[in-house]
C-alpha cells in the first residue's frame, strides 16, 4: 500500500479515537468531576502503560540525551499541559458543539505554522480543505441555531490554549518523526512524564487531592476509556501517521472526529442528527478527501518526446 494512504488511515484512526474523549470530557464537566484530576489521572495512566511497556521491550528507548529530553519536555507542554488541560477546560464552559467549532481551527493554524516550522508547503487541496472544515463545524454545530447561545470568554480562551497546543504538537511531531532519532513509544511516555508532573505541581498548588477519593466507579471508567482510547490509541496512531504525511494534512483527516462525536451522540443518547448536523459531516468528509489526496497528484508529469520514446 502507497506510504501516503498508510499515513491517512493511522491519522483517521486518530481522529475516530479523539471522537470519543468530548462526549466523556463532557460528561466528567457536568458530573462536577474536577478536570485538573483527569488530566492528572490520565497522564499518570499512559506514563504508566506506557512505561511498562518499554521497559520489558525496549530499554534503549528510555536513554535519552539531554537536548532530546528538552525535545520531550516542550511536547509534553504542549500535549498535556495546553492540548489536554485547554480542550477538557473548555467543555467545562462550554456545550461539545461551541468547544469543537473553536477546536477545529487547529488545521489552519498548523497549515501556517507548517509553512514556516516543517517547510512543507500545503496543497491547494489542504487549503480548500481547511476552509472547507471550518465551514462544515460551522453548519453542522452552530448554523441555525441564531448564535444567540452565551459563549463563556473563559471557555473561549481555553480553546484557545487547546488550538495552539495541539498545532504546535502536530508540528513538532513532524519534525521528530522525520528525524527518527526518537522513537513513538519514548515519545508519548516522556511527554506524559513532564507534561503530568507539570499538572501535578499545578494541581496540589490549587485544589488539593481531596476530590480523588470521591470518585465514583463511572468517573473511572470514563478516565480509563479517555487513557486508553483518547491517549494510547491516538497518539501511537497520530505519531506513525506524521511519519509518512505532513502535519497539515494528518491534522485536516483528524477531523473525522467531528463526525464520530456526532455519530456517538446519536447511539448513546439516542439523539439523532439534525439535517444542519448531517449536511456539516457531509461538508467534513468532503474535506477528509480532499486532504487525503497525494501531493503530487495534480502535478503536470513532463512530456517525453517522441525522440525519447523512440
Amino acid at each position: 500500500m502507497n506510504k501516503h494512504f498508510i499515513g491517512i488511515l493511522f491519522a483517521l484512526c486518530t481522529g475516530i479515537s479523539w471522537g470519543v474523549v468530548s462526549p466523556l470530557g463532557r460528561a466528567l464537566a457536568l458530573r462536577g468531576v474536577d478536570m485538573a484530576t483527569v488530566i492528572v489521572l490520565r497522564a499518570f495512566l499512559v506514563t504508566i502503560c506506557c512505561g511498562t511497556y518499554l521497559a520489558w521491550c525496549d530499554r534503549a528507548s528510555l536513554k535519552k540525551t539531554v537536548q532530546e529530553q528538552g525535545l520531550l519536555f516542550i511536547y509534553g507542554i504542549l500535549s498535556v499541559v495546553c492540548t489536554y488541560t485547554g480542550f477538557l477546560y473548555s467543555l467545562k464552559y462550554l456545550t461539545v458543539s461551541a468547544a469543537l467549532i473553536i477546536h477545529y481551527t487547529f488545521p489552519l493554524v498548523t497549515l501556517i505554522g507548517g509553512i514556516f516550522i516543517t517547510r512543507e508547503r500545503p496543497t491547494f487541496a489542504q487549503i480548500v480543505s481547511a476552509f472547507l472544515i471550518l465551514l462544515g463545524v460551522w453548519v453542522g454545530m452552530f448554523f441555525g441555531k441564531g448564535g444567540a447561545q452565551n459563549i463563556a470568554l473563559p471557555g473561549i480562551l481555553w480553546g484557545l490554549v487547546a488550538v495552539m497546543g495541539l498545532a504546535g504538537q502536530s508540528l513538532l511531531g513532524r519534525k521528530i518523526a522525520k528525524e527518527g532519532r526518537i522513537t513513538q513509544g519514548s515519545l508519548i511516555f516522556y511527554s506524559h512524564l513532564w507534561g503530568g508532573l507539570c499538572m501535578v505541581l499545578a494541581k496540589h498548588l490549587s485544589a488539593g487531592w481531596h476530590d480523588i477519593a470521591l470518585l465514583s466507579r463511572s468517573d473511572w471508567g470514563s478516565i480509563f476509556l479517555l487513557t486508553a482510547i483518547g491517549s494510547l490509541l491516538a497518539y501511537a496512531a497520530y505519531y506513525t501517521a506524521l511519519k509518512y504525511i505532513s502535519a497539515t494534512a494528518a491534522s485536516l483527516v483528524c477531523t473525522v472526529e467531528i463526525v464520530t462525536g456526532i455519530s456517538l451522540a446519536a447511539l448513546l443518547s439516542k439523539e439523532m442528527p439534525t439535517t444542519n448536523e448531517i449536511w456539516g459531516s457531509a461538508i467534513i468528509i468532503l474535506a477528509i478527501f480532499l486532504a487525503a489526496l497525494p501531493p503530487d497528484l495534480f502535478q503536470r508529469r513532463p512530456r517525453h518526446s517522441i525522440r525519447d520514446n523512440a
